[in-house]
């Protein structure tokens, strides 16, 4: 009989570990950034932009795509202030099927509709004396925070 159970608690115990050993899926996530008021970025937004999507692809778990193929995305809005430079960071999120499913939204044409909007997960405003120093507080917020809380969620089969 103890044979068994430790048998038994051998085997509870491995499947434990595989299960846990699978990888979690990267976080996908798209990145775009403007200058205040003008409909291209000028040269410290870009800066602004390399610096973010450089330093996120540097995380282990996230991976940047393309905004179309994201259900993600950081939207930068970059400007000037007074000592330095600033920016409006936002982070929105599309409904997957999946969860407009679990919300009990089966309707096909009302599920294309909540599809196509972004939910605002988050919002933050940097000011800082450069676009590096504003690029590393955004990513650090991003890690420590939206990211932080996917990493905590059970993995989706």
């Amino acid at each position: 009989m103890t044979a068994c159970l430790a048998a038994t608690a051998l085997m509870v115990a491995i499947s434990g570990t595989l299960a846990s050993a699978q990888p979690r899926p990267r976080i996908a996530v798209s990145v775009e950034a403007r200058t205040e008021g003008r409909p291209e970025p000028d040269a410290a937004t870009a800066q602004l932009l390399a610096e973010v999507r450089r330093s996120l692809a540097a995380l282990n778990d996230v991976e940047i795509v393309a905004r179309d193929g994201s259900r993600r995305t950081i939207w930068i809005i970059a400007g000037a202030a007074p000592a330095g430079a600033a920016a409006s960071m936002i982070v929105t999120e599309r409904y997957d099927r999946e969860t407009l499913m679990v919300l009990g939204i089966e309707d096909d044409e009302m599920a294309f509709k909540m599809m196509a909007l972004q939910i605002v997960m988050d919002h933050q405003i940097f000011t800082g004396p450069g676009t590096a120093d504003i690029a590393k507080r955004i990513v650090t917020s991003l890690d420590t925070g939206v990211f932080a809380k996917l990493r905590a969620l059970p993995p989706r089969p």
